[in-house]
């Protein structure tokens, strides 16, 4: 399968910044425009087809999303303009400045190719963690866009807000454990399997069950068996800049998702040495 990313359109910069009012409608009005820009050919030689918002929405995982953004990106700009540096070796220190490339970001290590047995809006990976007198069960996936944006629609601008202002995330940690989950149930030690088993697929209940009910030490366990499993998949987009001074070599990785929120948000205009 391969997508066709058209460049963004006179007009697409200010109708997301007209949303920026609301996490919720952002993240639709912005799922909205890689829908509107993205065609998708099925197999070699077939017509480019389009198809609906909602089905779209919910078979284009979160990491697909980084990627249509940046070809969004490199369809309309090829660059993401000079930036500066500073060179991190102890006694250089030199400050300079590099233009940044689209199709520099793309290094062999950035794409991993989906190896389960499933589509990922199918897959679901069993994630079980003992703690005292109970085992905490949970159903985890790859986010979709539609559940990313179910879950905005469950918190309130104002908890947005603080999230951003306090830890610079959109997401707390009960939030993100509730994205990434499908459901979560909670059983004592010893249990038959024929007796019921409290769970819920609600995002509400979750959003609950893990503020009140899930100690911080099983949190630990769950990001670092999720990460385990699924952080290969998450897409890599850094380059290699060199000091003019001393040839030090350095790592720039960067989040394509926030950059296209600041460049919604300042409209492009972050310093005279961006877009």
């Amino acid at each position: 399968m391969q997508a066709i990313v058209s460049p963004l359109r006179v007009g697409d910069d200010l109708s997301l910044r007209s949303s920026l009012t609301s996490p919720v409608n952002y993240d639709r009005d912005m799922s909205k425009l890689l829908y509107e820009h993205t065609e998708v050919v099925l197999a070699e030689g077939e017509t480019p087809k389009k198809e609906n918002f909602e089905k779209f929405c919910g078979t284009t995982s979160n990491i697909d999303k980084i990627c249509l953004i940046w070809a969004l990106y490199k369809s309309t700009y090829e660059t993401l303009g000079q930036r500066n540096f500073k060179c991190d070796k102890e006694n250089c220190k030199t400050e300079f400045k590099q233009e940044i490339l689209l199709e520099n970001l793309i290094q062999e290590d950035t794409f991993t190719i989906w190896e389960e047995d499933k589509p990922f809006y199918n897959f679901v990976y069993d994630i079980e963690v003992p703690y005292d007198d109970f085992i905490y069960v949970f159903e985890t996936r790859l986010p979709s866009i539609r559940d990313n944006n179910k879950l905005l629609s469950n918190i309130s601008i104002d908890a947005l807000q603080n999230n951003l202002t306090q830890t610079g995330s959109l997401f707390t940690r009960r939030e993100q454990m509730t994205l990434l989950s499908k459901s979560v149930a909670i059983k004592r030690k010893g249990l038959t399997t024929t007796e019921e088993i409290p769970k819920t697929e609600n995002m509400q209940e979750m959003l609950m069950a893990f503020a009140e009910y899930i100690p911080h030490i099983v949190s630990e366990s769950f990001f670092k068996q999720y990460r385990d499993k699924f952080d290969k998949y998450y897409p890599k987009f850094y380059t290699n800049v060199t000091c003019p001074s001393c040839g030090n070599s350095m790592k720039f990785q960067l989040d394509l998702e926030i950059e296209f929120f600041r460049r919604s948000l300042f409209g492009g205009r972050e310093g005279s040495e961006e877009l």
